[in-house]
């Protein structure tokens, strides 16, 4: 997995998100030809209130809040199509490709094909749109930098905000979390920086 789309995938996983990346689109074409039209670089939903809980008896402690920097919604469902890029902010051509977002749009399955026109248009349009059942989409670009607007009303976070972002989870519920193994490369990686630099510091005191 690229290196930017792990960052992405443990970022989103922190503010509450199931994720899939990667996720191929494949095209009819003739009899019974099909190709490969693009891979979608993510694909996420969020339910309300989602959170990590940690179990306490019969009660637990919900740790961690939602970055405001996502604009999430606090009472409804939330899907994101993203493109991750490690240069400048833009989308690939089949983010213009109304067939891609129907497909994105399926996966998620919270309309019928038929329902999807109207959907489709407002997130070509502007980026963000509702479904029938009330389900917020939006297309979403992580990048490591802003040169051009990218157009289509897509927002746009940068590598380095989410890098941020999860170091600073990890410092602010060190006393939780710093015996839990990740399976999630990014998370790992990160985890082994946050304590080689708690184990630095000890060093550098005691050895002034």
């Amino acid at each position: 997995m690229d290196s930017a789309v792990a960052l992405v995938r443990s970022y989103l996983k922190l503010n509450g998100f199931f994720v899939i990346t990667d996720y191929p689109i494949i095209e009819a074409i003739g009899h019974n030809g099909v190709r490969s039209v693009t891979d979608l670089d993510i694909l996420a939903v969020r339910f309300p209130g989602a959170g990590r809980l940690i179990p306490r008896g019969q009660h637990g402690e919900m740790i961690g809040t939602v970055d405001p920097e996502l604009g999430v919604s606090s009472d409804h469902v939330e899907f994101i199509i993203g493109e991750v890029k490690q240069g400048a902010a833009h989308l690939n051509r089949g983010a213009h490709d109304p067939g891609v977002i129907r497909a994105a749009l399926a996966r998620f399955g919270s309309c019928s094909h038929d329902q999807t026109k109207e959907v489709v248009e407002d997130l070509l349009a502007n980026g963000r749109g509702v479904t029938p059942s009330g389900h917020h989409v939006r297309m979403l670009i992580f990048a490591s930098y802003v040169e051009n607007n990218p157009g289509h009303g897509v927002h746009v976070i940068t590598l380095g905000h989410m890098r941020h972002f999860v170091t600073e989870y990890l410092r602010e519920h060190w006393h939780i979390l710093h015996e839990t193994q990740f399976s999630d490369p990014a998370m790992n990686f990160l985890m082994m920086l946050e304590k080689a630099n708690r184990h630095s510091s000890r060093h550098s005191h005691r050895h002034p």
